[in-house]
């Protein structure tokens, strides 16, 4: 034991630690030790008490059906209340302000974007509204503290307007940012995914299932292309017209490649024609159109590097190589009669 350490010093460490004062109430380390106990045995005996229940109530279920006795096996779900932002929405869509065509562009970039669901229009609607409510007051922060067209009402009801327009079209811009970035994953992986519906083709498969193993497959590979691949196979299994699934997954998917994919696939139901040689030539267009691709951006790079090259790499280098010169021409100015 180290030195100054004792069991006294310890004891009156452990009561200094347990001993509670809450204004006038001094509870003592006894009391508070009892008290932690007493805690402890009612959390003990109420978690006892939960399982006989549990464990009467199985009893009695059973007995119940041995009996024969019909008993409920589960109990009616609750019914979920409405979330707040989807009832703004819900009642903003039903009014003039946002038309029908409106609607319908709203959920088509949805779809793109890979947003699927019910409720997600009204959410979108609300999130416009709170966006645009969100933006204003930042905005007149922004001109109060910046001391901006004081003596100009009219001027700072126009910005507040704009403020509140951008708002309300900023989630829309997001969404066709996230509808390009879906639209350039599915064009990287749907040539791989081909070539995969080839191969499950020649091994026999049918058209359905051979696209439910490529949405199986490429599950971590590209989320995107297995989602929009297991959906046609749902699609294909309950619609009357396998061909409308695939016009489905043409629309989803919004690619010039994968409607003639789609042309090719209908055309193979209908007529019975060979669908691994038409897929794979049309696997090898993709890939050599993917390929054109990273070329046109590749050579784009030298043009989007100017900019950078301009403002941060030859300043540098002028300094670099003109101090050099500057001081030697200080020195001969120094030095001269």
């Amino acid at each position: 034991m180290p030195a100054g350490f004792t069991r006294a010093s310890l004891i009156d460490l452990l009561q200094s630690y347990l001993a509670i004062r809450i204004g006038e109430m001094d509870i003592r380390p006894l009391s508070t030790c009892i008290l932690g106990l007493a805690l402890g045995v009612a959390l003990l005996s109420a978690h006892k008490l939960w399982r006989i229940a549990e464990r009467e109530d199985r009893e009695s279920r059973l007995f119940k059906a041995l009996r024969g006795e019909p008993h409920p096996r589960t109990r009616p779900e609750r019914t979920r209340p409405t979330p707040w932002y989807q009832r703004l929405g819900t009642r903003i869509a039903a009014t003039k302000i946002i038309g029908s065509a409106k609607q319908r562009s709203l959920l088509a970039a949805l779809v793109a974007a890979g947003i699927n669901g019910h409720g997600n229009l009204a959410a979108l609607i609300a999130g416009k509204v709170c966006a645009g409510i969100v933006l204003v007051p930042l905005c007149w922060m922004v001109l109060e503290w910046c001391r901006l067209f004081m003596n100009l009402p009219t001027l700072r009801l126009a910005v507040l307007a704009g403020t509140f327009i951008l708002g309300w079209r900023c989630p829309e811009f997001i969404l066709s940012r996230l509808a390009t970035r879906r639209r350039i994953r599915l064009e990287t992986g749907m040539p791989d995914a081909l070539d995969l519906l080839v191969i499950c083709a020649e091994a026999g498969l049918s058209l359905d299932h051979a696209i439910e193993q490529v949405g199986n497959v490429f599950r971590r590979s590209n989320p995107e292309v297995a989602k929009e691949f297991a959906a046609t196979a749902a699609e294909m299994r309950v619609l009357p017209v396998r061909a409308q699934a695939l016009e489905n997954l043409a629309e989803r998917a919004d690619l010039p490649s994968l409607r003639s994919i789609v042309v090719t696939l209908t055309q193979s139901i209908r007529f019975g024609t060979s669908l691994a040689d038409s897929l794979r030539v049309l696997a090898a267009e993709m890939r050599a159109e993917r390929l054109v691709r990273f070329e046109q951006r590749a050579a784009r790079l030298p043009v989007l590097l100017t900019l950078p090259l301009m403002a941060f790499v030859l300043p540098s280098l002028i300094v670099v190589i003109g101090t050099p010169l500057v001081l030697r021409i200080l020195d001969m100015l120094q030095t001269a009669p």
